[in-house]
């Protein structure tokens, strides 16, 4: 999920994945070297350090990450998962992210939700309608993909913040799409 929701144009070296994964560096070569005999993943030498990055032109590691995501979104619990249940009723998006304020603590204002797709009205009123029902807003973030592809490409930090941290609850192989894209 590391590799998959951060960018880096060189990839990450082994000491970067293990800090940020919170394991150590034999358990982080352990892993990597096991990833790459299954070429889910790439390694590049840089100077004298390999770096990595997902493989996005093997089709298991774009099913293995369509999995993972699947995962990330059964595991949605409390508030986050009461919103993710009733926005994902939503049929008209090609993929939609929660994410925000929702998924880290108990208090929050609002519940921030990225929807990609043309039908900007229909969103509007379909928010609309659940934040009637529901003690807290849904506040809808409407995008094309070409513009979500731009805006990461172009390193905007709220989106990079929501690709890192946010739920897909639906579009996987859309946000893998992206994900590709962005990495191409």
């Amino acid at each position: 999920m590391y590799l998959l929701r951060t960018f880096n144009e060189f990839g990450h070296n082994i000491n970067q994945i293990a800090k940020l994964n919170v394991i150590s560096v034999g358990s982080a070569f352990k892993i990597l070297k096991g990833l790459e005999r299954d070429k889910i993943i790439i390694r590049k030498e840089i100077s004298n350090a390999s770096h990595y990055q997902l493989n996005f032109n093997n089709s298991e590691t774009i099913k293995l990450c369509e999995l993972l995501l699947l995962a990330e979104k059964r595991n949605l619990n409390g508030y986050a998962k009461v919103y993710a249940d009733e926005v994902i009723g939503f049929k008209d998006a090609e993929l939609i992210i929660i994410f925000g304020s929702v998924l880290k603590r108990k208090e929050f204002n609002d519940v921030d939700v990225l929807f990609i797709t043309t039908k900007i009205k229909k969103v509007v009123d379909f928010c609309l309608e659940i934040s009637k029902v529901r003690t807290k807003p849904v506040v809808p973030l409407i995008m094309k993909k070409e513009d979500l592809i731009r805006a990461i490409r172009q390193k905007k930090e709220a989106i990079l913040g929501m690709i890192k941290e946010g739920i897909v609850l639906r579009g996987e192989s859309i946000f893998m799409e992206v994900i590709k894209s962005v990495n191409s």
